[in-house]
């Protein structure tokens, strides 16, 4: 379990930028999944949460032993296993140690590696090896600092699906940073946004899909999408008429329509296709009409929109929301 408590951390005097009376929960066997932009301070956090800085007021709770995993360590001229037999810890004999590295060098898929150097193997197979040096020594919880960043989509994601199969059957409690989206989301049970040293949400990962916070979040995760509206009797008024939502505690705020929650309507407002461009698995489309610019998606099998050509558009308002302005 890790809890920390109204973190502050300056790097300054001035103590503009840091962290700033941050707060998070992860439970034991939980996965936590931190993104931001650059500069936000998702580094800055891991280390505070790991021990590798101290914080300048707030508190840390952590239970357990703890590993930190970087892909930059020292990669020597040395045979793989006698490498990790050298890494490993645990107070048990060297025939189980042998066992215990053969069923990671296994999970990881790099046996036939054990008897070859460090330095000779590809750069996927040296990440799988550094991972299990991080494992071997049996850590309740792990932190990950944008771990195999530099390797293929391919190679990087059959080693999060080995890593966190791993983890989820060992129980390890896991905070990690990430830049993909999809990967945070597909391996984290919460997700953690920050932004300027602030967490703008922390929630699991349906509910940011489901309901962003605000505004930056709901553009962080991908939606571009936004339409101004206003409560009025009940209703939501917006350029498409009145609209059933709940009200929210002000009188304005944001319709966020997602790219692919676009109905062809003839009573709708009619858009002028810009641009188009292909997708995974979809067709992208630019729209304009007047003031309001959108984006849209189309699945392969409908008919393709011309640039220059004009549809008219309703959002399918089951598939939208509403965010405070």
């Amino acid at each position: 379990m890790i809890q920390a408590e109204n973190l502050n951390y300056k790097y300054d005097h001035r103590g503009i930028a840091g962290i700033h009376s941050l707060s998070l929960k992860v439970k034991e066997g939980e996965v936590l999944g931190i993104i931001g932009p650059n500069g936000s301070g998702k580094t800055t956090l891991l280390k505070l949460l790991s021990g590798q800085i101290l914080p300048h007021s707030g508190t840390i709770k952590i239970e357990g032993k703890i590993s930190i995993f970087s892909e930059n360590q020292f990669t020597p001229q040395i045979n793989v296993q006698k490498f990790l037999l050298e890494n490993m810890t645990l107070n048990i004999d060297d025939e189980k140690k042998i066992l215990l590295i053969r069923d990671l060098a296994d999970t990881f898929e790099f046996t036939f590696q054990l008897r070859q150097n460090l330095d000779e193997l590809s750069s996927g197979q040296r990440q799988k090896v550094l991972l299990a040096r991080v494992l071997l020594n049996s850590p309740q919880v792990l932190f990950m600092d944008e771990p195999f960043s530099h390797l293929d989509p391919f190679t990087r994601g059959d080693i999060l699906k080995s890593l966190f199969k791993y983890i989820r059957h060992q129980n390890i409690t896991v905070i990690w940073i990430t830049h993909d989206l999809d990967e945070v989301l597909k391996f984290s049970d919460q997700l953690a946004l920050l932004n300027f040293g602030r967490m703008e949400q922390i929630a699991e990962c349906e509910k940011f899909i489901q309901k962003p916070k605000n505004l930056f979040v709901a553009q962080f995760i991908g939606y571009r999408n936004f339409f101004h509206i206003k409560f009025h009797e009940e209703k939501w008024t917006s350029p498409w008429g009145m609209l059933h939502f709940p009200p929210l505690e002000k009188e304005d705020g944001i319709l966020v329509v997602p790219d692919d929650a676009w109905t062809i309507d003839p009573d709708g407002i009619v858009f002028k296709v810009v641009d188009r461009y292909a997708g995974k698995q979809c067709i992208h489309y630019e729209l304009e009409s007047g003031p309001h610019k959108i984006f849209m998606t189309q699945g392969p099998e409908l008919a393709c929109q011309e640039v220059g050509s004009e549809i008219s558009l309703r959002p399918f308002i089951r598939s939208c929301f509403v965010i405070k302005l």
